[in-house]
């Protein structure tokens, strides 16, 4: 692909709803000046949530042709060109550079790759000065067709596991409750649109499985794939109500020699799984699953205090977050145990002292308790 960057403008912001072939027509009948502008490719932006798409006309692009902004039914794109003049480069020509320093990241390439992938010649030492923007866009333009992302199907990536919800389970399938718990997580981590994580979805499904998913198909081409893997839990799953699993979510307590880490996990599965039942909204997730930690931490636990979680209701750390932290508060208190041990072994005695880290100041705990009592009857 021969892109020349002076004929190419870049528009943001296109939702993955909009149909790829309709993104032409509708620059086109946007402005006369557009009338003539091919598409040459997208990419889907995570950060965005929406496909930046390239575009090229068929001379240089007039900046003061070119709205800003065009506006459609859901909303408006953002046009971004790289400018007429060479120098001073206009802040579109930076902010088109970073979209296209964008691109080539996507491929693992830097800025400080192009010269040697375009064969330039290297300046002489006492020449050796960085090159401006406009020689960047210039340069990147020149490369595009070498390092255009390409489409999805053609991209590496991990395949899901198979499933087949049949009786006679087919070579290397394993179990629904561990395929969902796997799915889930592979899913949630792709950078690639709703439609192409339904169809991997489906491509790892086979038999009865594979079947439910076409039924949902049926009456809903664009079903999304949070609900493709609900429909699985229903047919496949344990036949629990959402108010059994939201029970067993509530009476989930620490157990006795049971880290607060592993607690934590243990309960992330359970919270799951009452999202699924819709017993838990999503918006609520990070609220419900920190006041039942609160509940189902064992009574006077230091990390209860340590990390103020009962302080911390009204604004809860995700789960990530928290899982962060408890692991690190308990490495910190695994270390003071063994640093009181080496202390007594090197005096020669024998103590049975609770470490500073693992003692638990009452009067602390009892102002926490006061001020998260306050709080609830402030609210009420």
């Amino acid at each position: 692909m021969n892109i020349d960057p002076r004929n190419c403008l870049l528009v943001t912001g296109v939702l993955e709803a909009v149909d790829e072939g309709s993104i032409e027509p509708i620059l086109r009948s946007s402005t006369e000046y557009l009338c003539k502008c091919k598409m040459r490719g997208r990419i889907f932006v995570r950060e965005e949530g929406a496909f930046a798409v390239l575009c090229e006309l068929p001379s240089a692009v007039d900046p003061l042709q070119v709205p800003g902004t065009i506006a459609v039914d859901d909303g408006e794109w953002k046009v971004i060109t790289t400018g007429s003049q060479p120098s001073p480069a206009p802040t579109a020509d930076v902010e088109f550079l970073k979209k296209m320093s964008d691109f080539l990241g996507k491929e693992g390439k830097t800025l400080a790759d192009m010269p040697g992938l375009l064969g330039l010649k290297p300046r002489a030492p006492q020449q050796e000065t960085a090159p401006s923007p406009y020689e960047w866009v210039k340069a990147l333009g020149q490369a595009l067709g070498k390092v255009m992302p390409p489409h999805p199907e053609s991209s590496p990536y991990r395949k899901l596991r198979l499933f087949s919800g049949g009786p006679t389970p087919i070579p290397g399938e394993e179990a629904f409750e561990p395929w969902l718990e796997h799915t889930t997580e592979m899913l949630q981590e792709w950078a690639v649109p709703e439609a192409e994580k339904r169809r991997r979805l489906v491509e790892c499904l086979r038999g009865p499985a594979l079947d439910v998913i076409r039924t949902l198909k049926l009456g809903n081409p664009g079903v999304k794939v949070r609900d493709c893997l609900e429909a699985l839990d229903h047919a496949f799953g344990r036949t629990e109500g959402s108010e059994d699993v939201y029970c067993k979510f509530l009476n989930a307590r620490q157990q006795k020699g049971e880290k607060v880490s592993a607690y934590v996990q243990r309960l992330e599965k359970l919270l799951q799984r009452t999202i699924m039942r819709g017993a838990v909204a999503v918006e609520q997730m990070d609220r419900t699953r920190l006041a039942q930690i609160v509940r189902g931490i064992q009574y006077q636990n230091p990390i209860l205090l340590h990390l103020r979680l009962r302080e911390r209701q009204d604004n809860p750390p995700s789960y990530s977050l928290l899982i962060k932290e408890v692991r690190e508060e308990e490495e910190r208190q695994a270390a003071g145990e063994v640093w009181e041990v080496q202390q007594h072994q090197a005096s020669g005695t024998t103590s049975t002292r609770t470490p500073k880290a693992l003692m638990v100041n009452p009067q602390e705990e009892l102002t926490q308790r006061v001020q998260a009592c306050h709080k609830q009857i402030a609210k009420g």
